[in-house]
């Protein structure tokens, strides 16, 4: 871990004051040209970043935590946001939730808002479409101690809370088969993500281990929705090879499909079984009720929390990789 640069140290470096450094950096025009361009240069060279809570909450402790998360539309999502924000409050800390929107780049920047305002540590699921781990490796500069849960940068030494996805997509398919469903679909997000991968190669395992010829795996890149869900599910009943049960990564994409098989008149289970991933709150009302696969959300955020905790109180931590594995429960309802 490398000591974050600060002003103190460019002006010792450059021998020039201190308060000099500052107005440079604020390119204010008292600082001749020739002296700011060398501040800026050397700062940029060094990665130097401004420490708002130095210059704002001078002399108060940091309790600060970042919560990021790709969508908080997400029910997942949204109940480990509300999980981890009165685990925090009982602790004495504070979080600041952070949404990526599902974009890398969004990701970057608010990577750079946590350094800047120097927070105490970062509990983080990735967005979809995060494409390397660098901006996580700042972190790691600036010495921020952070912990993955669900989405997780395999690449990286430090603390992952993940869940059994292999496991239960493998039993979730195998109960498809054995309740005599011998054309089953997966429809799941893109494999370049941990979750989506490992529930891919449990489905196709299944699929494999009991010899079914029908093998359907759905990937889907773009924003899970409703409409897509609607979509999806039209191509597969107006394909050659319709499905009899469907796996689904997305509570937003099964409504779709829900609504889809009420419209063209299929039964289900009988023409059609249907397992989702998530808590459907109205899983009782509906009709039928869905049969799903449920993760245990306050566990995930306990596990977390409990990880960055460890972290932030010793820095001797900083460099061991934990992970911690929880299982997801599959809920059997009138779907299959």
């Amino acid at each position: 871990m490398n000591k974050r640069i600060t002003i103190k140290d460019i002006a010792r470096e450059l021998n020039i004051h201190h308060s000099t450094v500052s107005r440079a950096l604020r390119n204010d025009p008292r600082v001749n040209e020739k002296t700011r361009d060398l501040v800026l240069a050397f700062a940029q060279e060094h990665e130097y970043q401004t420490n708002l809570n130095a210059v704002q909450l001078r002399g108060t402790a940091n309790n600060a935590i970042a919560l990021i998360v790709p969508n908080i539309n997400h029910s997942f999502f949204s109940d480990i946001v509300s999980k981890l924000t009165n685990l925090a409050y009982e602790k004495g800390y504070v979080i600041s939730v952070f949404q990526s929107n599902e974009k890398y780049l969004q990701e970057k920047e608010i990577i750079n808002t946590i350094i800047q305002h120097n927070f105490a540590g970062v509990i983080v699921s990735i967005a979809k479409d995060t494409v390397n781990s660098d901006h996580f490796r700042l972190l790691e500069k600036f010495g921020i101690p952070f912990v993955f849960f669900d989405r997780v940068c395999e690449d990286i030494n430090s603390p992952k809370v993940l869940v059994n996805n292999f496991e239960i997509t493998f039993s979730a398919t195998e109960h498809l088969i054995n309740k005599g469903y011998k054309r089953i679909a997966h429809i799941t997000g893109a494999t370049e993500i941990n979750v989506f991968r490992d529930r891919h190669r449990g489905y196709i395992t299944a699929i494999q281990k009991h010899e079914l010829e029908y093998k359907n795996p759905i990937v889907v890149t773009d924003e899970f929705t409703m409409e897509l869900g609607k979509k999806i599910f039209s191509d597969l009943v107006d394909s050659q090879n319709t499905p009899d049960a469907i796996i689904c990564s997305s509570i937003h994409l099964t409504m779709g499909i829900l609504f889809e098989t009420r419209k063209r008149a299929i039964s289900i289970p009988t023409d059609l079984g249907l397992i989702t991933f998530g808590n459907i709150l109205a899983s009782e009302i509906i009709q039928p009720q869905i049969s799903s696969i449920e993760q245990p959300e306050t566990e995930i955020a306990e596990l977390s929390f409990e990880l960055l905790e460890k972290l932030i109180t010793d820095k001797n931590s900083l460099n061991i990789n934990e992970d911690k594995v929880v299982k997801s429960q599959l809920i059997i309802r009138e779907s299959c």
